[in-house]
Parts: structure tokens; sequence; C-alpha cells
């Protein structure tokens, strides 16, 4: 398997250097200060001195956190807490951001700021793979979705094309993305 033209399984470490990472639940060391927690996260990533510094502290401004930079990270709300881990995930440039949903805990503005990001990104040539289980998230900025029941793949392609499978598995719906998954899943 290619992840940005490395094998992930000859290449494992080239892969990894060209991905950023969010997980569902983000692991912060609680004794560590967002910019020291920023350091780390880069240094892992071969950044240091003032490349660093100066990616750290445009990253913390752009999530709300340079105020609050110096304190604790235990010292945060969840929603702080999942700003930081997304601004670790972006701390090294990565061409792929896997997302796991990043929405979680996040207050309406950060979910708009959130979003406005994703498209930003994506513009800017970031191919994002965004799971989650909120669906009109997927549909606002998903150019391809793909649907996973019970595990397995079971379609992908566009909200267009995804629409037309649907019409096959006809269900009651608005061909919102809710209304195609539930067709084609079969779970209407």
């Amino acid at each position: 398997m290619l992840l940005g033209g490395h094998d992930i399984e000859r290449e494992p470490e080239a892969a990894k250097a060209i991905t950023g990472y969010l997980p569902d639940h983000p692991f912060l060391y609680d004794k560590l200060t967002a910019r020291e927690f920023l350091r780390f996260v880069g240094g892992l990533y071969g950044l240091g001195g003032g490349e660093l510094e100066q990616r750290a502290g445009d990253l913390l401004a752009q999530f709300g956190l340079a105020e609050r930079a110096g304190e604790l990270t235990e010292t945060y709300s969840h929603g702080m807490k999942q700003r930081l881990a997304l601004a670790a995930a972006l701390v090294h440039r990565p061409r792929i951001l896997v997302l796991d949903e990043p929405m979680v805990g996040l207050d309406p503005q950060g979910t708009v700021a959130l979003r406005r990001l994703l498209v930003e990104l994506a513009a800017g040539g970031v191919t994002i793979f965004l799971s989650t289980h909120s669906l009109h998230v997927a549909e606002a900025l998903c150019d391809r979705i793909g649907i996973l029941d019970r595990g397995r793949l079971v379609a992908l392609g566009s909200l267009a094309e995804l629409r037309a499978a649907a019409r096959r598995d006809p269900v009651d719906g608005d061909g919102s993305l809710e209304s195609v998954f539930l067709a084609i899943t079969g779970a209407a």
C-alpha cells in the first residue's frame, strides 16, 4: 500500500513523516505546557530551532491557545485539548491528514474554524481522511465519501455517485447523506 508515494511496509518512516493524525481521544502529556507539547511533537518529526518555535507560535495563535501556551495541558478544557492535538497533528505541515471525529468537544466557534481550516488545507493540496458519525459534516466537507457497514467498505464515491447508488435501493429520503447512508446500508 502506498501513502504519498511511499510503500508503508518498506518505507514506514517516510510515510509517517508526511502524515498527521488526530485520534478520537488524543493523548496529551498533562505535565507539559502547550508550547512544550508542540516542541516535543515537532522534534519527533525532526523540526527544531527557530523553525519549530515559529510554527508552534503560529499554530497556538491560530487555534486560540497563545494566551495559555505556558500553562500545563492538564488545566485545559476538552475543546482546548482537542485544538492542541490538532495543532500537533499539523506542526510538521503534513501532506496527508487523518482525523478521527475531530469535531468532538469543540464549541460552535471551534467547529466553524475547523471546517474553514479543513477547506483551506484541502485547497492547498493536503489529502484529508475524515472519519465521522456526523454525516452532515461529511456532506459539507468531503469530495469523496466512503461508507462503512460493520467494518466493511460498502460504497465509495462523490455524494452524487452515492445518491445514484442509493436510488437503486430506494428509501424515503431527502437526498442527504444520512438518507443515502440508510439506503445503502439497508438500515432504513
